[in-house]
């Protein structure tokens, strides 16, 4: 009965939670099924942190309207989707392609998409739009699409693709020969867009090809149209190429019912079959398919939860993509070693961060406060890269494998653990410091101060605290002739402990933007998010850098560690430069440099 047929015989209508209406209206919008998290996140417009505890908020809602209902893997979904016809000739179906400027890191800008719209092996409708993006068009994808810059000059902005493009595929079945890859492209795009992701429930020919065509030669788009008899090749431009997939799709779906296969459902099994998951237990499957389709190529943050909303799990990666997918199909067994998750995942958050470093922090914070059943307390074994300095009263020096809290000076991490054994003994040598052997092991307090500045800052800052010493002219004479003899000096990695500041200058969270991270004794000090970066407003980021509060020394453990691990494993990156309190001219423009390129990687 409708609300104004209740009303006309006296009764009151049902009153509708607000929270369920907004569901509603978010899934209609999307398509697409949607966990209990991202539904809350939309819904209550919470953070990632707090989505579990609005979940449990609305999950009684929903499961008291009719009109909502659960679907696979813990995701909701409108009850009305269920009564859609699922007959392969009344299902409508948009083969897309698209095509990418090779953009570098992993930073593909999409630059053309093309689709048909099918229904019963006809076409319904056609979309084709090029994208304006920013930079030049490589030489080499000129040569390979035909697509130059003077074509993209009045092309439309990716935002307005994307809203395009989800119009034109509303209702529709998303098809692509290697669907998670364009499927991959185009969600980073939305991301970036701040659009919502396209659905991951779509078809792809080259899994379809491989199940339905035996002794298949190769699974590029070329050669399964020449083994399937079709005579038009791939052009490399999108919508040339989305009309050849769609002539394969027609081939392929000929040839379905010869496996039974006679609605979408069959089709999607028959597919799964054909992918790279099928060797791999069901579940694992499910999940490894879920996040080859639903995620994107970017960095991020994952956790895993229950069906009770508890985090099982939390992980972060530079391919939200590629890692959750290797978590169940990888060979050296992440599932295994974890007795009994597979079973218990419920659902899978994310939240992109735009870095890697910032996913490795945000992995850290999340790890902190969730406190996850399957999240060991990893710390990276880096063997004895640390020098430890104890205090003048015990100023034992030696090699050590981590810092601890013991009132010592601390020192790395030191490229390798030879460098650092050899800084450890180049400081007991020229500063006559006590190993754990010596009887006794207390020191005047300059020369330990002098032996932490020789190694963590410089010859010279060692040699202004020797001159200033309260010791006898021979003895301070003494000991200068031993540091100016020193042939080579050992440092720790720039950014770790007791080591010179350094910037690392990465991509930044949208294409176009870069920032610059200021990193001081293993801890991150200060963070600048750069637009369109110009050369006036690098220099004013990092004079605000210069300004920002050195960390202490204790704060955030499990964080520090993280950091220093990354110091350690990205010590020879050209993107890390040491930090310039004086701002030079020379310095400034090596910032200024690796911006731009960061700002341009898209």
């Amino acid at each position: 009965m409708s609300l104004e047929a209740a009303a006309s015989n006296g009764d009151a209508p049902a009153r509708r939670s607000v929270l369920v209406e907004a569901a509603v209206a978010t899934l209609d919008e999307a398509g697409r099924p949607m966990t209990l998290q991202q539904l809350a996140r939309a819904v209550l417009h919470v953070e990632a942190g707090g989505a579990h505890i609005g979940a449990r908020i609305l999950s009684p809602l929903l499961e008291a309207d009719d009109r909502l209902a659960t679907v696979a893997a813990g995701h909701w979904g409108l009850a009305a989707w269920s009564q859609r016809s699922d007959a392969i000739d009344e299902t409508e179906f948009v083969v897309f392609d698209i095509e990418t400027n090779g953009g570098r890191g992993g930073r593909h800008r999409v630059l053309e998409v093309g689709a048909l719209r099918v229904r019963a092996g006809r076409e319904v409708s056609r979309y084709a739009s090029l994208v304006r993006v920013p930079g030049r068009v490589s030489r080499f994808v000129t040569r390979y699409t035909g697509i130059t810059d003077e074509m993209l000059v009045d092309a439309p902005p990716v935002e307005t693709v994307l809203d395009e493009f989800r119009e034109f595929q509303s209702g529709g079945v998303l098809v692509a020969h290697n669907l998670p890859t364009d499927l991959g492209y185009l969600n980073r795009e939305a991301v970036w867009a701040g659009r919502a992701l396209f659905p991951g429930d779509g078809l792809d020919t080259m899994e379809l090809s491989a199940a339905l065509v035996p002794d298949l030669p190769g699974t590029g788009l070329a050669t399964v149209l020449e083994t399937a008899g079709i005579a038009d090749t791939p052009t490399h431009r999108a919508l040339d190429d989305a009309g050849v997939t769609a002539q394969l799709f027609r081939f392929l779906l000929g040839k379905a019912p010869d496996r039974e296969a006679r609605t979408l459902e069959d089709l999607r099994r028959l597919a799964a079959r054909g992918g790279p998951e099928s060797r791999h237990p069901r579940r694992a499957r499910e999940l490894a398919r879920w996040a080859s389709r639903n995620l994107p190529p970017s960095p991020g943050v994952y956790i895993f939860r229950d069906s009770a909303g508890r985090p099982l799990y939390v992980g972060k990666s530079t391919s939200l993509q590629r890692r959750v997918r290797s978590h169940f199909t990888d060979s050296a067994g992440f599932v295994r070693r974890r007795d009994g998750m597979l079973e218990q995942i419920d659902a899978i958050e994310w939240e992109p961060t735009g870095s890697e470093l910032r996913a490795l922090v945000r992995e850290a914070e999340l790890i902190t406060a969730l406190s996850p059943n399957y999240n060991r307390n990893r710390r990276w074994r880096m063997g004895r890269r640390f020098v430890r300095i104890g205090p003048a009263e015990s100023a034992v020096t030696h090699a050590a494998a981590a810092p601890r809290d013991d009132g010592a000076e601390y020192m790395g991490p030191f490229a390798t653990s030879r460098e650092a054994r050899l800084a450890s003994d180049a400081a007991r040598r020229i500063f006559e410091l006590p190993s754990r052997r010596s009887v006794d092991k207390r020191v005047p307090a300059w020369r330990r101060d002098a032996a932490v500045a020789f190694l963590g800052v410089s010859r010279e800052a060692a040699l202004q605290i020797v001159e200033a010493a309260d010791a006898e002219a021979a003895e301070r004479e003494a000991f200068a002739r031993r540091i100016r003899r020193a042939r080579v000096q050992r440092h720790p990695i720039r950014g770790g402990l007791g080591a010179a500041p350094m910037l690392a200058v990465t991509a930044g969270t949208t294409p176009g933007n870069a920032e610059i991270v200021r990193i001081e004794n293993g801890a991150i000090a200060a963070i600048e998010s750069i637009t369109r970066p110009r050369r006036p407003t690098v220099r004013a980021a990092l004079q605000r850098l210069g300004s920002a509060t050195s960390p202490a020394s204790s704060e955030h453990d499990y964080e520090r560690h993280i950091v220093l691990a990354w110091l350690h494993a990205h010590a020879d990156d050209p993107d890390a430069i040491t930090w310039d309190p004086d701002l030079s001219r020379g310095f400034v423009d090596r910032v200024w440099r690796r911006v731009r390129q960061a700002a341009s990687a898209g």
